[in-house]
């Protein structure tokens, strides 16, 4: 597979005149198409910076973002508060074609091509003319997917995307954006500090930490057989996930 994404040794600081915050530092990774890189770490261990490095929100402070499939604007973001990334006035239909209709007045006949995607993320007709507001939290988060979707991005960053739904809705949305990359082969970069659901959806895991890379590698691999004690410590941390790695390894 041709990759659609390369990280060289990006860094980032805020701060100045002698007082600088490194919050990533020498951070690099590949992408390929319809890959999944699970990225986790504690809170303030740079997640979320790089992750909007990619998508071009934040500017590195050293190192290199190449976009191998069309740039910056082939990139798209989902946030974990749907609610704030979606305009509270508009009708989903409108929040859609947003996308595809940039520079042109938004009229009803831009209301179908959005449709397409609305309904490929088990949304109604219906629910393609209410407003964010009248909308659950999981169908709010599945609009954010069919808005990115029909940017038509080569990489789709997740910023903690299910953290704040519940289980029975995180697993479906896990299960659509596990659909989303085997059909239209689109990669994904999936923060998350939750370790057990990143093993759901990811090929491989970079484990952060300080804003350094702890550990970087095939999923299997890196939950099994880790090399840091600090992820050592996050499997330890999620129970479910140790117990289901004992069982396998009890069964192998």
């Amino acid at each position: 597979m041709s990759d659609v994404l390369r990280v060289s040794k990006v860094s980032k600081d805020y701060g100045s005149r002698g007082r600088v915050h490194r919050v990533l530092s020498d951070v690099s990774l590949e992408l390929a198409r319809g890959e999944v890189l699970g990225v986790v770490g504690e809170s303030g261990s740079g997640k979320s910076t790089l992750g909007r490095i990619v998508a071009g929100f934040l500017p590195p402070s050293g190192g290199s973002v190449e976009h191998l499939a069309g740039g910056p604007r082939s990139v798209q973001m989902i946030v974990q508060e749907s609610a704030g990334a979606l305009n509270p006035r508009l009708p989903v239909w409108r929040s859609m074609a947003e996308v595809t209709a940039v520079n042109r007045r938004l009229t009803r006949r831009f209301r179908e091509p959005s449709m397409e995607y609305v309904r490929y993320v088990g949304l109604s007709d219906a629910d393609a003319d209410r407003r964010p507001t009248q909308l659950s939290g999981g169908q709010r988060q599945r609009v954010s997917i069919a808005r990115a979707l029909a940017a038509k991005p080569a990489v789709l960053v997740c910023d903690e995307a299910v953290s704040s739904l519940d289980v029975s809705v995180r697993a479906t949305v896990l299960n659509l954006l596990n659909r989303v990359r085997v059909d239209f082969g689109i990669a994904m970069i999936f923060i998350s500090h939750d370790i057990a659901v990143v093993s759901h959806l990811a090929d491989r895991v970079l484990v952060l930490s300080n804003g350094k890379v702890m550990e970087h590698g095939p999923t299997e691999q890196v939950l099994t057989r880790p090399e840091s004690d600090y992820t050592r410590a996050l499997i330890a941390a999620t129970p479910s996930l140790e117990r289901r790695l004992m069982h396998s390894a009890e069964g192998a």
